[in-house]
């Protein structure tokens, strides 16, 4: 294993270069099986993994058709400059990054989506592959180190196959069971786009930076290398809480380690970490003065608790448990150096799981700590793991890990991986299916947002609450009401629930009719009369179930809605186009009275009807 103290050698890039290509193949399975299914049918959608994407591609659309970055995608407000910042506006480094070269290449934003998976798995095995490469000078190892870190990270989020299983049936078919649900499961967590597959390699960059500037030779190296991680880390805070916060986190464990060991070395150190500190204060008195500008419903989506509970048992904990216990060992037996740089990286790796988990402790707030188990701390975790096998197995007295048993590790983690993106690819297949269906319709509103007036002053209401959350990524209309509304900052609260009260009211339901969809509800239409954090424990941390007291005083609310609604309400904001399934059609009593249909263009299994408000 390699010390500090050894001159630098050349990285051989060839087996990096392989794994990220294995990788890229990986990511790429979802998109190129939904294509192969689809076949001459296939319209052009991008194959989503994850509901959350969609509010993520609307943002992207929107800045791809050139709008601020204060834009909310779903009402078509924010060009004003006093718009409030909301966390897609703050953390804009990543939507930026894709939306720039996406408009210069006349991409969409659904095109964007399709290329995005293999760059950011080719730019994240790169990344880790430079990192591992740097510390144990191996590039065959650092290569299994990259399928390991990324194919075994949905295993420690606790999502995937292994959450999965009793309800796999062993051989899913196309029409995967409806018992899985797609909200709950992550494929490979990192690839979540745009959030945070785009961001995600420069937690590495940041940590290959930090590790140059310990242990280069020279003050000039040291320095310039210290300059990099300030600015990775500078462009970290702008990009995804989660991966900021965590830097932070395994920036203070690896500083506290180094002061306490490398005494020798302690100039070094401070001079190194002052440097990456300015620069985390000049860009984080940035962030707080944009956070502090944040609209109202940013924090409802959020759900910060106040807490000073620990969480110790969460499934990368254990993991990093482990891990110290084996340093601890190696060290107490002599068989691992304490001084050893690559024991400090370790150890700072599972420190940083710990304490992201853990630090409500001191600061008494816990934000969703259930974003750090699925997108980095399992990566951490992982990374110690790999690290301390690297220094426990490869040492001179204890030579385990052979090659072929290297390539055997390898080999699995990659068959995990392939096993995760099919298992994505089949749950989510029918909502795919749903959104390339759509995509002609969603074609045709873009022909008349070019042809008529502003898109933004054009609202289209979509009886499919998931084909409403995905309308801004393929047309430039505002929608009525979507599932991620509140996401942005264009609504308020009590504005989002009379937004959706006013598409029921259009769609022709009743008290009945409403008590049937909470017989059988699904998230999207609870997100319309409900608090994000009471409807899912990973958001609030609380398991209380919905009551029926809650739920009745949701009907008396729209019951008294539908009783006064007047021509005000139905003009504001005045609808233009209405898109229904086919075979689905709703009561358009309520609708006709304020408003008149055209006969209505029949485009595969939908319907879209333009609109005029009645004087």
């Amino acid at each position: 294993m390699a010390q500090s103290e050894t001159k630098p050698e050349r990285i051989r890039w060839r087996w990096g270069i392989g794994a990220a290509v294995v990788m890229m193949l990986v990511a790429l399975f979802p998109q190129i099986h939904f294509m192969g299914q689809r076949g001459r049918a296939w319209h052009g959608a991008n194959a989503i993994t994850h509901p959350d994407e969609v509010a993520y591609s609307a943002y992207l659309a929107a800045l791809v058709r050139g709008n601020p970055r204060r834009y909310d995608p779903y009402t078509g407000r924010g060009e004003q400059s006093e718009a409030s910042e909301s966390l897609f506006s703050i953390q804009m480094v990543p939507a930026y990054t894709v939306a720039l070269p996406s408009r210069w290449l006349g991409l969409s934003a659904s095109a964007a989506f399709m290329i995005l998976p293999a760059l950011c798995a080719l730019t994240a095995s790169l990344a880790i592959f430079w990192f591992i490469a740097l510390l144990t000078r191996d590039e065959r190892f650092s290569a299994a180190a990259v399928l390991v870190i990324l194919g075994f990270g949905t295993l420690i989020a606790g999502q995937g196959i292994a959450r999965h299983v009793p309800t796999l049936n062993y051989l899913i078919p196309l029409w995967i069971s409806k018992s899985i649900s797609q909200a709950s499961l992550y494929h490979l967590p990192f690839l979540r786009l745009y959030q945070p597959a785009v961001a995600f390699p420069l937690f590495f960059l940041l940590c290959g930076s930090v590790w140059l500037a310990l242990t280069r030779p020279t003050p000039r190296q040291a320095i310039i290398a210290a300059t990099g991680a300030g600015l990775v880390f500078a462009l970290l805070v702008f990009s995804y809480f989660y991966l900021w916060t965590a830097a932070s986190a395994w920036l203070a464990c690896m500083c506290a380690l180094w002061l306490l060991v490398k005494g020798s070395e302690r100039k070094r150190t401070m001079v190194v970490f002052a440097i990456i500190c300015a620069f985390a204060a000049a860009g984080l008195v940035v962030y707080l003065r944009m956070l502090s500008h944040r609209a109202a419903t940013a924090d409802a989506a959020q759900a910060l608790v106040l807490t000073q509970r620990p969480d110790p048992f969460r499934l990368p904990e254990i993991v990093v448990l482990f891990v110290l216990a084996v340093l601890g060992i190696g060290v107490w037996r002599r068989i691992l150096q304490g001084r050893d740089p690559v024991v400090l990286v370790a150890t700072s790796f599972a420190l940083t799981v710990l304490v992201v988990f853990n630090q409500q402790i001191i600061t008494g707030r816990s934000l969703q700590p259930i974003h750090y188990q699925w997108f980095i701390a399992n990566y951490c975790a992982l990374t110690a793991a790999v690290l301390t096998a690297a220094l426990w197995w490869r040492s001179e007295s204890r030579r385990f890990l052979t090659d072929r048993r290297l390539a055997l590790i390898a080999i699995m983690a990659l068959l995990f991986a392939c096993g995760e993106v099919w298992l994505a690819a089949s749950v989510s297949w029918n909502y795919n299916l749903a959104i390339d269906e759509w995509k002609p319709v969603a074609d045709r509103l873009s022909q008349f947002g070019q042809a008529g007036p502003s898109p933004t002053t054009q609202v289209a209401l979509i009886a499919d609450l998931r084909l409403a959350d995905r309308l801004p990524t393929d047309a430039p209309q505002a929608v009525l009401w979507a599932p991620h509304m509140l996401v942005f900052p264009g609504v308020t609260e009590a504005e989002n629930r009379e937004r959706f009260f006013r598409q029921l009211y259009c769609l022709g339901y009743d008290e009945k009719k409403f008590w049937a969809e909470l017989d059988h509800p699904d998230w999207s239409f609870l997100a319309g009369i409900l608090p994000y954090q009471r409807l899912s424990p990973v958001v609030s941390g609380s398991n209380a179930p919905l009551t029926p007291e809650e739920l009745s005083a949701q009907v008396a609310s729209y019951v008294e809605y539908s009783r006064t609604f007047n021509h005000d309400r139905a003009a504001a904001p005045t609808l233009s186009y209405l898109v229904v399934h086919a075979e689905k059609q709703p009561d358009y009593a309520n609708l006709d009275r304020w408003y008149q249909r055209d006969a209505g263009e029949r485009m595969g299994g939908f319907v879209l009807y333009r609109l005029k408000l009645r004087g």
